[in-house]
């Protein structure tokens, strides 16, 4: 058992039931009277609980209402648990250090470290990346520096840039870094799996966007895609889909409304702001039969001429 699992343990007993004795903690833990003193000197002199011997009921009390570990007890517990589940998969976190997960074996014991096994994380597209390229990209957002960059783009060309990283993102299992890019002067977003070489270099004298800006670009429409929305796009969902789609969030300015068929009572209709069509036409057309696409007439041609598409490819 983990030291920190015996001070809550303490504390939650000393709120609930006034007190308690070295003993209760040593039988409890099968460890030392011993072990169970110091966990309690502990409480007092490093968390600074009011934790004193009370003579007159021979246990240990607090002498003053404390609320140090409230809320942190079984509950962090798990929490811990899951976060260990979440490290030991290094897609999900690149930058990850032996001594962070050895911490947390050490933060969670007994039946409470078996959580973290019996968790596990899964996407279908989880994307792996070079845990120095992150590490270089989590320093340059810690100091607020610059890199020079070599990066291929979607079309396969290559080339060199000098970024301002913003944002770190893990969007559907990939990983972008939002960033300024020096030579448009505008915020980019960028696959980090895309990025090779990273370099420091010096920051670009030009302002650099605030947070509202950067929270402006990253929420403004769907998907990865970011920037100023094209308009609204609406996709009408049927059946299954339909009762699947009414818990999900896609965006947060998006809205969902009856589509009022009778002959389908769960079909709806949702609604949200986009500011490329290729991702969003990807996961309409991953529900098939039961997503159409009703706007705009853009986004309704493209969707059509892919289905075009596959009709001729199924001859």
């Amino acid at each position: 058992m983990s030291q920190t699992e015996r001070i809550f343990f303490i504390d939650r007993t000393i709120r609930e039931h006034g007190g308690i004795t070295t003993m209760q903690i040593a039988d409890y833990f099968e460890v030392s009277p011993r072990q169970a003193k110091r966990d309690i000197e502990y409480m007092r002199d490093r968390l600074d609980a009011p934790i004193v011997w009370s003579q007159a009921h021979l246990r240990y009390e607090y002498s003053e209402h404390w609320d140090g570990l409230r809320f942190a007890d079984e509950t962090s517990f798990f929490a811990f648990a899951f976060l260990k589940a979440i490290l030991e998969h290094y897609s999900y976190v690149p930058v990850v250090s032996e001594e962070t997960i050895d911490m947390l074996k050490t933060k969670i014991g007994g039946r409470y470290a078996t959580i973290a096994d019996k968790v596990h994380y899964e996407l279908p597209d989880l994307e792996r990346i070079d845990g120095e390229i992150a590490l270089a990209l989590c320093e340059a957002l810690m100091n607020k520096g610059a890199l020079d960059i070599s990066y291929t783009d979607a079309r396969g060309e290559s080339s060199e840039r000098r970024i301002v990283p913003l944002r770190l993102v893990n969007y559907a299992g990939k990983w972008y870094c939002i960033a300024l890019d020096s030579k448009s002067r505008e915020m980019r977003t960028f696959a980090v799996s895309r990025i090779e070489r990273p370099r420091q270099a010096p920051v670009p004298e030009f302002p650099l966007p605030n947070d509202d800006e950067i929270e402006h670009y990253l929420f403004s429409s769907y998907g990865i895609f970011k920037g100023e929305s094209l308009g609204t796009a609406t996709l009408r969902f049927y059946g299954g889909a339909a009762r699947a789609i009414r818990t999900q969030l896609w965006h947060r300015d998006q809205q969902i409304s009856p589509a009022n068929i009778p002959a389908d009572p769960d079909a709806i209709d949702l609604s949200l702001p986009a500011h490329d069509w290729t991702e969003l036409l990807g996961r309409a057309l991953r529900c098939g039969a039961n997503c159409e696409v009703l706007a705009p007439l853009e986004f309704r041609a493209r969707w059509k001429e892919e289905i075009r598409k596959m009709g001729e490819m199924a001859k």
